[in-house]
């Protein structure tokens, strides 16, 4: 058999045959590699790659610790799409960042051994059960994660080397007592200042506008005139308390549940009672004989709480007079209660009764009788519960129709409404930012702006928004974001036109006045510019009334030198330009000793400063290319 099959396999067409077999495999591998994407980097660090798997990878987890942070509101977030590009990006600046700094360590010859990466893995509190290390959580928390042993290794040895960067230098800085007192010096200092403000609307009238200069704004200023997206809707929404308030219960209905449940609107007679107990588990005759004794004596008239509190085994309520709690049937002894609930008025004594724990002398303190609301004044209460337990009943039998109808018929929301007798709300064209209730909630949010939704034009499953409240939606109309042209947007580009050259004239009339009055005072500028000057004095650095931009420029100018001011400008957000002088800096008189607490706060924030530092300064020296955009945008 096998010599028949070898002696084939010589003929020429079997040749061809295995000839075209082996250039099929050899064609499909060569396919196969030639198909296979190459690898795209999301941004390179002096030379250093990283890869769009580590981008996902820090994308994944910084997502998850939002969600975790922010709950359903992560939903609405997720659903703006500037939000979601702002995060990508601080997600790529922070791997940028953490490169820079890993770099930096190998460069110090910061290095970390294996047995100090094994050591940390084995505290994490993560893979511990009962406090001891256990490899299967080990292992199972790994893969969740989407790491590899090896590969979660080598991450935890580079965090490690970068905290031992993070740490001499943070740990390194210290603050001093004096240095402290300086900087509250700075703090609590205070300042007397004069200023006037040259109006950029003083010079609106004088802007002559091009159309040039309305083309040039507009393409520089482009990203203002982006419009939202929009969407028109429609919806049924469904809640018990809608359906209650269509119930109508009758008198009859009250009144029957009324007689039924009398006990919900009545209260069990309430009684106080105070004891004087004479301990004794046993039966005797002494002990009885003085609790008949001191029964006579109440008799006669002595006082009860008295007695109690000199006489009572009972210390805890002898202190209250013998007093107890408010007895309810099953709290006390049998015999006791027997007796007790026996008194028939406030003031009434027993005769003395033996229990397991001694004998007993009980007043009666205090009566409550057993009351019966009338129904009169619960028939409102009864009425609006069968409305809410019939509604209830209503409404889980119409979320049932409400769900069936609208996914049957998928391309309306009509029928659906008629089947729960409900009407369907259309609402306008709508955005983000200007959605109202109960649209806004953020499932709906996250489902209306979706753009397979949009496109599908179908209603949407039931939503559920609270209890016994939900919604189907369905988008009839959209309009994508889009750039306006410059025609749509002109009245708003003219203005904006108008307002920065009218700033650039207010600034160009400060610099011209400086210029002209180089060494004068404030009050010689402003009077030959018709300027009001206004007078600010004791000026905190932090905080107070006076603009904050003309408050920061007083405190970044020089101290007065022989009582001669310097005056500067300040450009204003509004547009306006200030002309501002220190009159006078007045210093505050630190004396008292910094406490420990200040001490270390200080230092922490110089640490901080110093760290920043010299992250921003490895940044600026870096060759750093970012290659976001190649990157497929992840499922939010």
């Amino acid at each position: 058999m096998l010599e028949k099959i070898r002696e084939g396999s010589q003929g020429i067409i079997a040749k061809i045959i295995l000839g075209l077999v082996i250039l099929t495999f050899a064609l499909a591998g060569v396919g196969s590699y030639l198909s296979t994407p190459a690898e795209v980097n999301v941004a390179t660090v002096n030379g250093d790659k990283i890869t769009q798997n580590e981008f996902d990878q820090a994308f994944q987890n910084e997502r998850s610790r939002l969600q975790q942070q922010f709950g359903e509101m992560y939903a609405s977030l997720a659903a703006d799409p500037a939000y979601m590009n702002k995060f990508r990006s601080d997600v790529l600046e922070r791997l940028i960042d953490e490169r820079l700094q890993q770099q930096f360590a190998n460069k110090l010859g910061l290095r970390v051994s294996d047995e100090q990466v094994r050591d940390a893995i084995r505290g994490m509190t993560e893979f511990q059960i009962d406090g001891q290390f256990n490899n299967d959580r080990y292992i199972a928390l790994l893969s969740q994660s989407g790491y590899q042993p090896e590969q979660f290794r080598e991450l935890m040895r580079d965090q490690m080397s970068r905290n031992q960067l993070l740490i001499s230098v943070l740990g390194s800085d210290f603050a001093t007592a004096n240095e402290m007192q300086q900087l509250l010096t700075l703090q609590q200092q205070s300042r007397d200042i004069e200023y006037a403000r040259i109006a950029s609307a003083d010079f609106v009238s004088e802007v002559n506008i091009t159309q040039q200069m309305l083309e040039d704004y507009y393409t520089t200023h482009i990203g203002m005139y982006q419009t939202e997206q929009r969407v028109a809707v429609e919806y049924v929404e469904l809640s018990a308390a809608s359906l209650a308030e269509k119930i109508v219960i009758s008198e009859q209905q009250i009144e029957q549940f009324y007689n039924d449940n009398k006990a919900l609107y009545s209260t069990k007679e309430r009684r106080k009672v105070a004891h004087i107990m004479l301990e004794s588990e046993e039966e005797d005759a002494a002990v009885e004989a003085k609790a008949n004794e001191l029964l006579a004596k109440l008799k006669s008239g002595a006082d009860f709480a008295e007695l109690a509190k000199t006489e009572s085994a009972d210390t805890f309520s002898a202190e209250n007079g013998g007093e107890l709690d408010w007895l309810a049937q099953g709290d006390m002894d049998e015999d006791f209660e027997a007796v007790a609930f026996a008194l028939k008025n406030e003031g009434d004594l027993s005769s003395v009764v033996k229990t397991a724990y001694g004998y007993h002398i009980i007043k009666l303190v205090t009566l409550e009788p057993a009351q019966q609301q009338p129904l009169s004044e619960v028939s409102a209460e009864i009425a609006k519960r069968l409305q809410e337990d019939q509604a209830a009943t209503e409404f889980y039998d119409a979320q049932q129709r409400l769900a069936e109808v609208s996914f049957e018929i998928p391309d309306t929301l009509e029928d659906a409404a008629l089947a729960i007798d409900a009407s369907v709300v259309t609402t306008p064209l709508f955005t983000h930012s200007t959605v109202t209730e109960p649209l806004n909630a953020p499932e709906i949010m996250a489902k209306i702006f979706d753009s397979n939704f949009i496109a599908e034009q179908i209603n949407s499953d039931v939503i559920e928004l609270d209890k016994q409240h939900v919604i189907v939606v369905r988008v009839i109309e959209s309009e994508p974001a889009r750039t306006q042209g410059l025609d749509e947007v002109k009245v708003a580009v003219e203005a904006a036109v108008k307002a920065e050259q009218s700033a650039k004239m207010a600034e160009a009339k400060a610099q011209s006045l400086l210029a002209e009055f180089a060494d004068a005072e404030l009050t010689t500028i402003a009077k030959s510019a018709n300027l009001t000057v206004e007078k600010s004095v004791n000026t905190p650095r932090f905080g107070g009334t006076l603009d904050g931009q003309i408050r920061a420029k007083a405190f970044a100018m020089a101290r007065p030198i022989e009582n001669k001011s310097a005056v500067d400008m300040v450009k204003l957000a509004n547009g306006d330009v200030a002309l501002v002088s220190v009159l006078a800096v007045n210093d505050a008189q630190v004396t008292v000793a910094p406490t420990a607490e200040q001490l270390d706060s200080l230092a922490e924030q110089n640490a901080q400063q110093a760290y920043a530092a010299v992250l921003a300064s490895l940044k600026a020296k870096a060759e750093i290319t970012r290659n976001l955009r190649a990157s497929q945008a992840s499922e939010f």
